[in-house]
């Protein structure tokens, strides 16, 4: 089979290195921690949106993780 080029910076190799539990792990925390400081001022339906597109990023990376 070809080689599939990764669209992921360089910069996001390393974290291959680490199980991939835990690296998820610590970017839902991440995310989780960002939105809850962004939760106040925001009205809930763009909280939603914004819970969504953070669980699409996060099934993203969880997927390039494991190539």
């Amino acid at each position: 089979m070809g080689t599939v080029a990764s669209l992921a910076p360089e910069w996001l190799e390393p974290l291959r290195a680490y199980p991939s539990w835990l690296v998820l792990l610590c970017l839902a925390v991440t995310t989780a921690g960002l939105l809850t400081l962004l939760a106040k001022p925001l009205r809930w339906s763009l909280y939603l949106v914004l819970i969504g597109l953070g669980a699409l990023i996060l099934l993203g990376f969880a997927a390039w993780l494991h190539q």
